[in-house]
Order: C-alpha cells, then structure tokens, then sequence
C-alpha cells in the first residue's frame, strides 16, 4: 500500500458510499493492519488516531464501542491502554502515600493526647515499632 492509496483510505469516513460510516471506518482500521509493513509505526499509530477522531465526531455510542473493540487491537490501542494502566498506578500510588500519611498522623495525634512522646519518637524512628501502634491502636 503507498501513501497514495493511504489519502481516500483516512477520508472514506467523509466520503459518501452505500456503506455506513462505521463500516468504513472499520475497514480502515483493517487495511491499515494489514499495512503495518508498509509504513513506520509512528506513521499507523497518527493515522489510527485520524481515524479514530472520525469515529468520535460522527459516531453514537453503539457504532462508536464496535471501533473501540477494533481499535483496541491495534497499536493506538495498545498505547491508550498502556498510557491508562500507567495512570492508574500512579494514582494507586499518590493514594497510598495519601492513606499511609494520614495513618501515621492519626497515631502521632493519638500518642501526642495520651501525652506519649517517647513512643512518638521511637514510632518515627522504628518501623516495626510503628506496626505495632497500628495495630494496638487499629489504625
């Protein structure tokens, strides 16, 4: 396939035709699969993304989940699933330090109203220690 045939091929979802927009739009996703050889990686993904532009501006929900599915198996896929799983660890992360942090100074709050300050300064420097406020405190 050459970038010649490429051009009708990323504007067919504009094009009228007996086919429906998704229709040709799926079929787009499966040519260009079958063109992976042709082109750089860089340059499938950019046109995965046209198409899938096209699909987001004229599509509903229904027609829209079936270039979803399509456009999961490919490389833009790949990349928005990843970029989401990388998201989503970040976020897991960024609360768990939230969570740990609030812990942690709900036990300092706590040891500091029963007026513990050598446990408060043992807790920040023994993890093990710590641990075992927690759990004496059920925190």
């Amino acid at each position: 396939m050459s970038r010649e045939d490429i051009i009708p091929l990323l504007l067919s979802p504009l094009m009228g035709d007996s086919s429906s927009q998704k229709d040709r739009i799926l079929q787009a996703i499966q040519l260009l699969k079958s063109a992976e050889g042709s082109f750089a990686p860089e340059e499938i993904q950019k046109m995965e993304a046209i198409l899938y532009a096209f699909a987001v501006k004229f599509l509903k929900n229904k027609d829209l989940e079936a270039i979803k599915e399509a456009i999961a198996m490919t490389k833009l896929g790949q990349m928005i699933w990843d970029d989401a799983i990388e998201k989503g660890r970040e976020e897991w992360t960024r609360i768990g330090r939230q969570q740990a942090s609030d812990r942690y100074s709900r036990l300092i709050l706590l040891l500091s109203k029963e007026k513990k300050e050598d446990q408060i300064i043992k807790a920040a420097s023994d993890s093990a220690y710590r641990e075992e406020l927690f759990q004496k405190y059920g925190l």
